[in-house]
């Protein structure tokens, strides 16, 4: 799939999501061409790309979730990338790091055993680290998964969500701290 993300002054942001089987790379100004190519070949109108001139870079990232459990051991705490990467699609690469750093330091300048910090640290980490994770998941079923059912998920949810915004789980702006849930994820899918 594709898409395009007007961002003012004649300018659009492109990206194309694909499976590593796909299609190869996409990388650097030479590919400009097949980018839009594949652009087209997902279903966006061939007469959005006349006329269109690539100004800035181009690159493709895995979107692949990572982590380590507990982050911490034997005086080395793991932060940011290091710790865990969540799917970029959702920009929560730089919140989580900053919220390592500042969680990890807090727990350090509350505490004489080090250890301990390290220990408390990485249990918090994990906590709203899988609560971004889950609710990352969810947004991409929802919104990204192909097929009958998913679908089906769609025409049940979109609705729902169209009439009320609130049922889409807001911890990407509003942080992990959210509830995450199973009353959650019912009231986001339409299940509730």
């Amino acid at each position: 799939m594709a898409f395009l993300f007007p961002q003012g002054g004649g300018r659009v942001r492109g990206y194309v999501v694909y499976g590593p089987h796909e299609m190869s790379r996409l990388q650097g100004m030479s590919d400009a061409g097949r980018f839009i190519e594949e652009s087209v070949r997902s279903g966006l109108p061939q007469e959005f790309f006349n006329g269109a001139r690539p100004v800035g870079p181009l690159a493709t990232f895995d979107m692949t979730e990572t982590w380590v459990e507990h982050p911490y051991r034997d005086g080395l705490a793991l932060i940011g990338d290091a710790a865990g990467s969540t799917d970029p699609t959702w920009g929560q690469g730089l919140s989580l790091t900053m919220r390592d750093a500042r969680v990890l330091a807090e727990c350090l300048n509350g505490s004489k055993d080090f250890d301990a910090a390290g220990h408390a640290y990485a249990q918090a980490h994990d906590a709203y680290f899988n609560s971004a994770i889950v609710v990352q998941d969810w947004l991409f079923e929802l919104f990204f998964t192909l097929g009958p059912q998913a679908d089906a998920q769609r025409v049940r949810a979109l609705p729902k969500i169209a009439a009320d915004p609130t049922r889409v789980p807001d911890h990407g702006a509003s942080g992990p701290d959210l509830p995450c849930d199973a009353s959650v994820r019912r009231r986001f899918f339409g299940e509730d």
